[in-house]
């Protein structure tokens, strides 16, 4: 299958749109993404798919903690700054501890199990969920290549 085939088959797939951030020194570094697996229940674990030009991507190795944050339908903009190579604005992220989206509907905070390079320049982290929490809302979701929001009930 060709790639841009293979692309607009995928953007039919809907999911919660994510923010995976590390804090490495005095900085956090954040990327917003849609490829988040849970993988199994015992241990937690779970799969990030990320592409070569990842902001968060050279700060991730063996044993590093990472937070990943499950975003609320309201929290668009933030998706958008944490996409962004330059982001500009206040930071969604506290000013210590783990780089939690604030208000974010879930999240977890894990440590790099593994990395897996997938042919192409992709790379699989694989995350030992440390722990995590439910915040409440609905999530923020990626739908034929924009976001959106699961229809009123």
């Amino acid at each position: 299958m060709d790639t841009a085939d293979f692309r607009e088959l995928l953007s039919h797939w809907a999911s919660t749109v994510a923010i995976i951030a590390t804090r490495y020194g005095e900085r956090i570094y954040a990327t917003t993404i849609t490829s988040f697996t849970p993988v199994a229940a015992d241990p937690p674990t779970v799969v990030v798919s990320l592409g070569p030009n990842a902001q968060v991507l050279p700060f991730l190795f063996d044993g590093s903690r990472f937070a990943v944050s499950l975003l609320d339908e309201t929290q668009g903009r933030v998706a958008e700054v944490c996409a962004d190579p330059f982001p500009v604005g206040p930071s969604p992220f506290p000013d210590e501890g783990d780089p939690i989206v604030r208000d974010a509907l879930a999240w977890v905070a894990c440590s790099v199990h593994s990395i897996v390079e997938v042919p192409g320049s992709s790379r699989l982290i694989v995350g030992a969920v440390e722990e995590g929490a439910v915040g409440g809302g609905r999530p923020l979701l990626w739908h034929r290549r924009t976001s959106t929001r699961l229809a009123d009930d």
